[in-house]
């Protein structure tokens, strides 16, 4: 298998910051940053609004291709799709906007955080989550938006989002894949990727899921009683990289892995290395 290098087109691990690294003045910048740190990926951030325009991102779009940067985007994190009929129409929008603006600078894929239960039962939320992205796909069908949305496991008891939840949504509405979240799983698990074999199964009901390039992420976690409290540095090891890796190297798929340590940049080059070495 090859490792490092170009993502798109050639079938390969690729790793790559949650956010422009320090010192990026800007998108551009940030793609030359991830370049000369030896990483192949970045997750634009909209997390606290969408606030790349389209024309930015249409500048960004032929640097990255000329670096070899694959980029995806990570939503707003208040979406919530399971909300009132006010705060699902506000989700929706902020998706849409995060769709445009991934469609400028050729993201392949928009991360979302969907839903919290809101004291409603899990299949009550999942068919809100279906409602809401029925209306999300087809504006985005009827503009030509490329971006897959994926939808991301979620840490937390009360977020919904886990892989059963995820295929329901897949089954309805086409456009849509999983986005595994390593250090969800594990503290929603309550410490549940311990081996190799729990790995194994996080790993590959992912890839189990959909044919192409498998988008993840990947820190390590503090947890709860109620699942995910905060993200901590890889050195934590809580869960272990080292046990994914080797998992990376013999699965023969693409996957790309998004470092969302409070050191994005700096885990990212690390477990690049780790994986190469």
């Amino acid at each position: 298998m090859l490792l490092g290098g170009l993502c798109d087109g050639l079938r390969m691990i690729c790793f790559g910051p949650a956010g422009y690294p320090p010192g990026s003045k800007g998108a551009v910048k940030a793609v030359e940053n991830v370049k000369a740190l030896g990483l192949d990926a970045l997750e634009v951030q909209f997390g606290r609004g969408v606030n790349l325009s389209v024309e930015k991102a249409q500048e960004l779009a032929p640097r990255a291709r000329e670096l070899g940067i694959s980029l995806s985007a990570h939503a707003p994190y208040y979406i919530n799709f399971n909300s009132d009929r006010e705060g699902k129409a506000k989700s929706e929008d902020w998706l849409i906007r995060s769709l445009r603006s991934a469609d400028a600078f050729g993201g392949r894929i928009v991360v979302v955080h969907a839903a919290s239960y809101m004291g409603r039962k899990p299949e009550a939320a999942t068919a809100a989550v279906v409602d809401s992205l029925r209306r999300v796909r087809k504006v985005a069908v009827d503009e030509g938006l490329s971006p897959i949305i994926g939808l991301e496991t979620m840490g937390k008891v009360g977020s919904w989002g886990t892989y059963e939840e995820i295929a329901r949504v897949m089954e309805e509405i086409e456009g849509v894949e999983p986005v595994p979240d390593f250090a969800h799983i594990h503290a929603r698990g309550q410490g549940c990727l311990r081996t190799r074999d729990d790995f194994k199964a996080a790993l590959y009901g992912g890839l189990d899921m959909i044919p192409g390039r498998l988008h993840c992420h990947f820190s390590c976690i503090e947890y709860t009683a109620k699942g995910e409290k905060r993200h901590l540095l890889l050195e934590a090891k809580d869960p272990d990289f080292s046990l994914l890796s080797g998992l990376l190297r013999e699965c023969g798929r693409d996957v790309t892995i998004i470092s969302e340590t409070p050191d994005p940049s700096g885990d990212a080059v690390r477990m690049k290395s780790m994986l190469d070495g």
